[in-house]
């Protein structure tokens, strides 16, 4: 499921900017949603160019930078993700920039404008992240000792990343060109590109803050990731006895529970996006990952639930019957690549720790309470703008203005899903991914039925439900024993449907700003392309270079090569695909309980919804049970130091100044998110490639000793 906070906060900072938003005076006709009124302008400049020079330098370079940064940080403990207001800030200075200093003509065709500079974005946007199928590609090499090279890598991003945006071109008609289908997290964009092209005064002193606040913490970062990485984790608790297990269950960052650990790194600060994401949305998560991980994670372990005591406590590995790391290739048939029952049933059943198993009932939960939640607090709404959207003759002045701008030709769309799904089918037969023709068709079959009625709920609510829960449990009993097929299928089905309607947004965004169409999608293709290629390149260095911390076979003394999400993905692989669904969560198996999760889910937040509808000024519809269920399952999964200075962060933040200070928030609350996310992240990568790649390390001093680190985390395995 796509992040519900942060796409919460956007809905929020629209109020911020709404004030400076263009409103055009005197006009008769407007969007007949009056928030689309109050933010989008209805005047156009057809003349602006869009594909221009600026755009392909700057976007290849942010979404070069974006890519890289995302899939460096998919490997560490503690990272954020990659900033796109960073990205908007910093590309119109460098806009700006080039337009003065440039020669006119080809490469400087005038002023920058704000039309290139969306275009900007939306490549770095499209392409600046790790990509969802680089998951499948790390654990065919860390845990199944297989690695389809370059060329099948390639095709693999690329084909899971185009298939849905061949999808996208059916849904216009439906999701993009209707008035009701409002989108509101793109308002939040509209908002902030009219400021930085309106008022020039404001602008300055934004780009000037950013600026100081950057280059600050630029060099505060330095501190906590190479000279004192005892910062990063102030693990009190453990600081009285690091070698007492109890201490380090409840104390530890990278082996317990984080209690009364502290941290002065920004990696760990901004887990949650404290800076962004609006305090009723901090406080269910925060609601969620207290009572699982500080209540119910103690209860269930000093009670040995699940045999708890004879795992780690925070572990997101699977284990046999003596506790020790689960061998799945063991239990792997050489031949077809798929379960071997005879060698399961002489080696042991896959067991995992008590509050990693807690974590799937949780995350089972979330995806159920999503769509209970939407269905129940909005679907009279997302009905309503359903049908108004139904009714043709009716087109608001935005849909008419883009009529001057020529459309994407279906055959646009036509050839890239045929020529993915080919791709496909070449790739899994191919290469050892074990997933048949039907096997694919029917993830896309999944994602096709889904994208509609998913995209009317994300176009009116901002919510998207994911499927990726839904099409491995599939693929699970449809495909048991094929645990690299059941990661591909979900990642086709799940990706298929995400990617789909991240360019409907995108298209829509356009449809606000006035952008062709066609530029559109050239500049979202451009940015997948470039992306893949990066991701792929920066993956094969940092497992290459830092395997042994990687599958497990030694631990990294700093604590931060972990690679805890492709360990949850290998354990996925084994969990629903390897051993399948039917024998880990039957009725004979002690985990049988956690499929409870989707009752759970789809159930509580009805009582919230009765309890609004009898008092609805109490404050009951902030209450979002799966925000709840999505913060109960945040852990294990990323170091515990984020908890406590991260919620400091956020109420300080979303609650203090958000209420106390309000003009000054509005100013610079996100301008300092973003230089403090985008210092974080690049000052980490110039660590990583001009010292850790050179094996140039700091004088061992107290704060970075062996010793320090056991204070830091607790001792190694424990």
């Amino acid at each position: 499921m796509v992040d519900e906070k942060e796409l919460k906060w956007q809905v929020d900072l629209k109020e911020d900017l709404e004030s400076t938003s263009i409103k055009e005076a005197g006009e008769e006709e407007n969007s007949p949603i009056p928030i689309v009124a109050a933010t989008v302008s209805i005047k156009d400049d057809t003349s602006l160019p869009t594909l221009t020079f600026r755009f392909w330098v700057l976007g290849t370079l942010f979404t070069c930078l974006g890519a890289a940064l995302s899939e460096f940080y998919y490997f560490r403990a503690n990272g954020p993700t990659f900033s796109i207001l960073f990205v908007q800030l910093a590309s119109f200075g460098l806009g700006k920039l080039m337009a003065s200093v440039l020669p006119k003509g080809i490469l400087n065709p005038g002023p920058f404008n704000v039309k290139e500079h969306v275009l900007i974005a939306v490549a770095a946007n499209s392409g600046g992240f790790s990509a969802y199928a680089t998951d499948i590609l790390a654990i065919q090499d860390l845990f199944y000792g297989q690695s389809i090279g370059f060329l099948g890598g390639f095709l693999l991003l690329i084909s899971t990343q185009m298939m849905g945006y061949g999808m996208a071109g059916f849904l216009r008609k439906y999701l993009v060109r209707p008035a009701a289908m409002i989108w509101p997290s793109n308002l939040v964009n509209v908002s902030l590109y009219n400021t930085l092209h309106g008022d020039a005064s404001v602008t300055r002193d934004k780009l000037r803050i950013f600026a100081i606040s950057f280059s600050c913490l630029f060099v505060w970062q330095f501190l906590p990731q190479y000279i004192f990485p005892f910062l990063s984790s102030l693990a009190v608790l453990c600081w009285i006895n690091p070698f007492s297990q109890t201490l380090v269950n409840f104390g530890s960052s990278a082996n317990g529970l984080g209690m009364l650990t502290f941290s002065l790194d920004w990696n760990a600060v901004t887990y949650t996006g404290p800076l962004f994401t609006p305090w009723w949305a901090q406080v269910n998560f925060y609601s969620g990952l207290l009572v699982a991980s500080w209540i119910l994670a103690p209860i269930f372990y000093y009670n040995n639930v699940w045999m708890a005591q004879t795992f780690p406590l925070m572990s997101t590995h699977t284990f046999d019957k003596t506790g020790h790391r689960y061998n799945q290739t063991s239990i792997i048939d050489p031949a077809t690549g798929g379960f071997d029952q005879v060698a399961y049933d002489n080696y042991s059943p896959v067991f995992m720790s008590t509050f990693f198993a807690t974590s799937y009932f949780f995350s089972l939960a979330s995806f159920a309470a999503a769509v209970s939640h939407v269905a129940f607090f909005n679907g009279r709404e997302i009905v309503q703008r359903f049908r108004q959207s139904r009714e043709e003759e009716v087109e608001d002045i935005h849909t008419k203005m883009m009529k001057v701008y020529p459309e994407i030709p279906n055959w646009w769309y036509a050839i890239c899903f045929l020529s993915t799904i080919i791709v496909a089918m070449i790739l899994c037969y191919i290469y050892p991914i074990h997933l048949p023709w039907w096997g694919l068709l029917l993830a896309v079959f999944l994602a096709v039925i889904m994208v509609l009625p998913i995209g009317v709920i994300q176009a009116v609510s901002t919510s998207q439900v994911g499927l990726n829960v839904i099409t491995e449990m599939v693929c699970g009993y449809a495909l048991p024993g094929r645990p690299i097929a059941n990661v591909t299928f979900k990642c086709y089905g799940y990706m298929a449907m995400a990617q789909c309607l991240a360019l409907v947004s995108d298209l829509k965004l356009g449809h606000y700003m006035k952008i062709p169409p066609r530029s559109m999608f050239i500049s979202q293709v451009w940015g997948t392309f470039v992306g893949a290629i990066v991701n792929y390149w920066v993956m094969k260095i940092i497992i290459d270079s830092k395997r042994p911390f990687l599958d497990g076979t030694m631990e990294d003394p700093a604590g931060q090569w972990v690679g805890f999400n492709s360990e949850i993905f290998n354990s996925a692989s084994i969990i629903w695909g390897l051993i399948g669904p039917s024998r880990m969560f039957g009725p004979s198996s002690m985990y049988s309980p956690i499929m409870f999760g989707f009752l759970a889910g789809a159930v509580l937040p009805v009582f919230v919804w009765l309890l609004h509808r009898k008092f609805p000024n109490r404050g009951f519809n902030l209450v979002n049970f799966s925000i709840i269920f999505m913060g109960a399952s945040a852990l294990p999964g990323a170091y515990t130091n984020f908890i406590i200075v991260g919620f400091i962060a956020s109420f300080l933040s979303q609650f203090y100044f958000y209420r106390y200070k309000r003009e000054k928030w509005a100013k610079y609350n996100y301008v300092l998110a973003a230089a403090f996310d985008s210092a974080t992240q690049i000052c980490t990568m110039v660590i990583f490639f001009v010292f850790n790649m050179n094996n140039i390390t700091f004088p061992s001093l107290f704060g970075n000793d062996p010793v320090s680190a056991e204070k830091c985390y607790g001792p190694p395995d424990s």
